[in-house]
């Protein structure tokens, strides 16, 4: 049966279908003595025949998968989202803080460039940067090429741009804050279903969906306070909701989209608490209406692991101490840095048991974890409130054996 496009759907061929069915079409016109063989010249034309037909079914699938959301791939599915009302995610660079030294009073024109010996990868100073004279002064580096690149603390760089008075660049205490790839299909898709049918879900999903909307926000989420006066345990008002966005808005112009998305979402019901961004939204009779949100704020986690490799029958591994912290930081900016997630002695014991399963570890019989947030030891985990999020750096993570 050749390829159909029904009510039921498109029905298509495999190769060697396709290729039966020209050689019925052939015997019933010359006879069952007629010779299709692929050792034939016959055969030949009917394999060129079919793989020709093949080919044109295969884009005529693509075509119909391209119509449907939960199959399109690429630009496809960037089209029928774009229907909707959502955009993909584009490629982020990733990001250090750090400090500028210099030898003497100079000023660093922002896009002035360093390179990570680690990886030779180049990176851009975010802003201009006045020293007034010898020491350090903050500044942000920005990698030039979009993607994960990371940098951890105490990383190794060259200056590129030769300037009077500088010496170069030192990020002691953070690792970078990791770029990404632009946003895969399946992530994609995932995100558009929550925009798409938010408004089904209640209010709370709707203004989450909207807010996630606006280019430069990578995280949101909505609280709310229905039943404790005069404020819950988060200090939002009694009746009043709470939108917690990540990272800080870049520009007035995105700070001004996020006030106008959560008044878009939620119309003339509701309060709009909030305390470190306040502004207004004008609505359609042209009145300015109040609208505050808040961004979530970074707590440093202090991390002390010791390993028992004393009594190991096993070799200890090599680097056992890099591999270690490496292990942790990977695992942390993917899984842990999380807003509102706490962070617990168990989460980091279960990841160096990771590991020793993996083979990535060897010669360690035991774990024991301390965690701590500027020296006050936090025993069991480190709470992270509803506008907070843990980071782990290399630098505050301590690997000893026993």
């Amino acid at each position: 049966m050749p390829a159909e496009l029904t009510t039921e759907g498109l029905s298509t061929q495999t190769f060697a279908e396709i290729r039966a069915e020209i050689v019925a079409d052939l015997v019933a016109i010359f006879g069952p003595t007629i010779n299709t063989l692929p050792s034939t010249i016959l055969g030949q034309l009917v394999d060129i025949w079919s793989e020709l037909e093949s080919v044109e079914q295969q884009a005529l699938l693509a075509l119909w998968r391209a119509q449907d959301p939960a199959a399109a791939e690429g630009v496809a599915l960037d089209h029928l989202a774009f229907n909707t009302g959502s955009v993909r995610k584009g490629p982020l660079p990733s990001q250090v803080e750090g400090f500028i030294e210099t030898s003497g009073p100079t000023t660093i024109p922002a896009g002035s460039l360093f390179r990570l010996d680690t990886d030779d990868s180049v990176w851009a100073t975010a802003a201009e940067v006045i020293a007034p004279g010898a020491g350090s002064a903050a500044a942000r580096l920005v990698c030039t090429t979009n993607g994960p690149i990371p940098a951890n603390a105490g990383s190794t760089w060259t200056v590129v741009t030769p300037l009077p008075n500088l010496v170069g660049f030192t990020n002691p205490d953070d690792d970078a804050e990791i770029g990404r790839n632009q946003e895969s299909d399946e992530d994609f898709r995932r995100r558009r279903s929550v925009e798409l049918f938010a408004q089904g879900q209640g209010p709370l999903a709707a203004i989450t969906a909207v807010v996630s909307k606006v280019n430069g926000v990578e995280y949101v989420r909505t609280y709310h306070n229905p039943a404790t006066q005069p404020a819950d345990v988060n200090g939002i008002p009694f009746k009043a909701f709470n939108v917690v966005v990540f990272p800080a808005p870049a520009s007035a112009e995105v700070e001004q989209a996020i006030y106008d998305a959560i008044w878009s979402a939620t119309g003339a019901g509701g309060e709009a608490h909030g305390t470190d961004y306040v502004g207004t939204s004008t609505d359609i009779e042209g009145v300015a209406q109040p609208v505050a949100f808040d961004v979530v704020g970074t707590v440093n986690a202090e991390i002390a692991i010791t390993l028992t490799t004393s009594t190991s029958e096993q070799a200890v591994s090599p680097n056992l101490v890099q591999v270690v912290t490496d292990g942790i930081v990977d695992y942390a900016q993917r899984f842990w840095e999380v807003p509102g997630r706490d962070l617990t002695e168990l989460d980091i014991t279960g990841r160096v048991y990771d590991l020793i399963q993996s083979g990535d570890v060897t010669g360690v019989d035991a774990v024991t974890v301390a965690l701590s947030v500027l020296g006050v030891a936090k025993p069991g985990k480190i709470p992270i409130g509803i506008r907070e999020i843990v980071d782990v750096d290399s630098a505050n993570i301590t690997v000893g054996e026993a």
